[in-house]
């Protein structure tokens, strides 16, 4: 009962504790816990002004007039500085001090690019690749771009090489078989083929890494650009070791093994004492894997005999593989004697390393820099660890100068701390308390001097929980509370790690894409060029032979040209004509219709008896007749003429309808002196309908009203009646009527066609009602405009 109040106490402990730490990491995202002063300055020293400072959680300032700015801000977190003519500065806060911030400008930086020569540019390109990938993909860049044309192949080649290099060391590897594989378009050698098929593997591509790493001809590796004997037998167990490593990913382990035994005698006959190490590790672990331990036993201790004759760093690794390797099979006490020694032979090594440090310091000029006291923006990313770290994970490889290092001999996170860490574990594993709380805090002693968070926070929570199997309460809460604290710090510097790796891998594929453009328009400007170039070949190989058809064809074309336009001509003749007598034909149709309805007035008199109107109407209409057969072969007459002619017309009309309609005809006095002409006898016929069908069978007497006024261009005329309109003069026709199409205003409709076409006139006639209802009156409109 008092085992079960206890334990309920400390529960409750732990979740209050819990509260706390949440509460004061709530608070702590919230309020800040220091002020960073600092100037933004060019790279001459002058300060500018107005430049964006942004901080976390969506602090914001700009510089004054001095370059100066003040931001809150906490230990560990990120300031972005932006302006328009530098690239913007990323600075991680490590300590309280001023900053000052000195940048580049950017076209100033593209200049200096610009005029480098392709050697310089690949000089510095390697002197930047595993320092600044930006500036070293900058310079990259520059090598292919600066004089397109007056590179070589082999240039073009090496420099996409080294972009390879470039992306495997910043283990994007699909960028880097895409640009090794460019540069093996354009000069093939074996070297440039495994570190495609290096980059392929470690890019997940194992299938097509097998495929590659089969297809090096092993004849060819000796003729590679590495002439040396050395380098090539290095190739070669290169190749042979990835093509292993590639089995081993895939479970292909009979032939993972049988390739790594042969890649071992190779090294071992040449001598190679480092790959003989490496090549035995990885045969232990694969065996291991297989479950054959007692074969994976004698491998492990060949390659720590075989470590010791390179160096104690790598003896140092060997030794901590093979306690894994005991680890793995639960024979800890001997995991834990291999351990020991390890840690030995690490401070010795350490204390040799402070010795040749403190033995050839000196002051460096980027010292300013690295106390963050001044920053430049090339180097804003950079930090001392990054300049400095041997060690990478077991399937990277090691970017230097040729790639040639292998990929699996170095371990990632070798430390005393670690190493003391794994040793806690082997004794807890034992239920060994005691010595396993021992080794835990000597373990995050050493992490907290060394700012290990991960080893420290492990060491911490198997503290707590071995603190609480013992019954410390209050330790077991301390080391909680220090766990929580370290997994929040551990949280922010991995958030810190993925926000940096993801902005240099942002900016890596945007110089990739750069790259693709530029070659793209490489290749552009080649294929035009080619295309001139062979154009103008065949253009002199024919120039000769084809000369003569060349002339041939253009006198036959001058001589179908000549033919078409007398064609043309000819038929837009014959078009005029055919119009013509069209329109002749329209206007000898006029001439009967019209007769042939003033002989009917006169018929009606004579029918009347009244002889004395008869030959009145008569001598009037045989004036009317011989204007209108005077006009018959004209287009176009006079307007004062054809006034006169309707006139004349409609006092006829009216002579004989005196009981059924009155007119007038309007003049306006502007058309009086007016040079218009128009065709003739083309108002009559609208005239006489108005007459015949809308004011002869209106019961009561009706009016006609004929204006003619001024339009823009030309006139206007206006025939108004208010006879009883178009629909009930279609109700009321004659059968016969009704059988045969009126001729008038057809004919009307066919010569203003003719004459808009043939004349280029515009001619308009637009019929509606009078009045409000379809039954009072009609209204033409007819529009001549010159």
């Amino acid at each position: 009962m008092k085992h079960l109040f206890l334990f309920i106490f400390l529960l409750f402990c732990v979740q209050i504790n819990f509260a706390q730490n949440t509460s004061n990491q709530k608070s702590r995202t919230s309020s800040t816990s220091m002020v960073l002063e600092g100037q933004v300055l060019t790279e001459n020293g002058s300060p500018i002004s107005g430049i964006n400072v942004e901080g976390a959680m969506g602090r914001y300032t700009t510089t004054d007039v001095l370059g100066r700015f003040s931001l809150p801000a906490n230990m560990g977190e990120e300031v972005i500085i932006r302006g328009l003519d530098f690239e913007t500065v990323y600075y991680r806060i490590n300590s309280d001090d001023d900053i000052i911030i000195r940048v580049q400008n950017q076209e100033k930086d593209a200049k200096e690019l610009s005029a480098l020569s392709y050697q310089v540019a690949m000089d510095s390109a390697q002197e930047y690749l595993r320092i600044d990938a930006k500036k070293t993909a900058d310079f990259l860049i520059a090598a292919l771009s600066n004089n397109p044309k007056s590179l070589t192949k082999t240039q073009e080649s090496a420099a996409y090489e080294k972009l390879g290099d470039l992306y495997f060391f910043n283990k994007q590897y699909d960028l880097a078989v895409s640009n090794y594989h460019q540069a093996a378009q354009l000069v093939s050698n074996t070297e440039l083929v495994v570190k495609k098929a290096d980059a392929l593997r470690l890019n997940g591509n194992y299938q097509e890494a097998i495929t590659a790493y089969l297809n090096v001809d092993s004849s060819s590796i000796g003729r590679s650009k590495s002439s040396g004997n050395n380098n090539s037998v290095d190739l070669k167990i290169r190749r042979w070791t990835g093509l292993g490593d590639a089995y081993a990913k895939t479970n292909q382990g009979d032939l993972a093994l049988e390739t790594y035994k042969n890649v071992l005698l190779l090294a071992q006959k040449e001598k190679r004492t480092q790959q003989v190490t490496s090549i035995n590790s990885k045969i232990a672990k694969l065996l291991n894997d297989l479950g054959r331990e007692d074969d994976a036993e004698v491998y492990f201790d060949q390659a720590i005999i075989e470590s010791k004759k390179e160096s104690p760093i790598v003896n140092a690794q060997i030794q901590s593989q093979t306690a894994d390797f005991y680890n793995s099979n639960s024979r800890f006490d001997e995991e834990i004697a291999l351990r020991k020694n390890n840690i030995k032979l690490l401070d010795s090594i350490n204390s040799k390393d402070k010795r040749l440090q403190n033995s050839t310091s000196k002051p460096s000029s980027t010292s300013g820099f690295l106390n963050n006291t001044d920053i430049d923006l090339s180097e804003s990313e950079i930090a001392v660890s990054d300049l400095d770290e041997e060690v990478v994970s077991e399937d990277t490889v090691v970017a230097a100068p040729t790639m040639a290092v292998d990929d699996n001999m170095l371990i990632e996170g070798l430390s005393k701390q670690k190493e003391q860490l794994k040793i806690a574990e082997a004794f807890k594993a034992q239920n060994k308390i005691s010595d396993a709380i021992t080794y835990y805090e000597s373990s995050l002693e050493e992490a907290t001097t060394n700012n290990d968070l991960e080893v420290k926070k492990d060491a911490a929570k198997n503290l707590y929980e071995l603190n609480k199997k013992a019954g410390n309460t209050k330790k077991a809460l301390d080391y909680n509370e220090l766990y929580i604290n370290t997994v929040d710090a551990l949280y922010l510097e991995k958030e810190n790690e993925l926000e940096a790796t993801a902005r240099r891998a942002k900016e890596l594929v945007a110089k990739q894409t750069r790259i693709l453009t530029l070659e793209k328009d490489r290749e552009l400007t080649e294929n035009k060029l080619a295309l001139v170039n062979t154009e103008r070949e065949l253009t002199q190989e024919m120039n000769q032979r084809q000369r003569w058809i060349i002339y041939s064809l253009v006198a036959l074309s001058l001589l179908l040209l000549t033919l078409a336009y007398f064609m043309y001509r000819n038929n837009k003749q014959q078009k005029i004509n055919n119009h013509l007598l069209a329109l002749k034909s329209l206007r000898s149709q006029m001439n009967p219709h019209f007769i042939f309805n003033a002989l009917n007035s006169v018929n009606n008199y004579i029918a009347q008896n009244d002889e004395r109107a008869a030959n009145k109407y008569l001598a009037d209409f045989s004036k009317l007749m011989r204007s209108v057969l005077e006009n018959s072969e004209l287009d176009f007459i006079p307007l004062e003429k054809e006034i006169d002619l309707l006139g004349l017309y409609l006092k006829l009309e009216h002579e004989r309808f005196k009981d059924k309609f009155d007119y007038t005809l309007e003049i306006d006095p502007s058309l009086r002196d007016t040079k218009l002409q128009v065709p003739p006898m083309l108002l009559q016929p609208i005239i006489e309908n108005a007459v015949w069908h809308g004011l002869r069978y209106k019961e009561e007497k009706g009016f006609l009203d004929v204006a003619f006024a001024k339009a823009e261009k030309g006139i206007q005329v206006t025939i108004t009646d208010n006879g009883i309109g178009r629909e009930k003069s279609k109700a009321i026709k004659t059968e016969h009527q009704k059988k045969r199409d009126s001729k008038g205003l057809g004919n009307i409709k066919n010569r203003v066609a003719l004459l808009n076409e043939l004349h280029d006139c515009e001619i308009d006639i637009k019929v509606t009602d009078a009045g409000l209802s379809p039954d009072v009156g009609t209204t033409v409109v007819v529009t001549i405009k010159s």
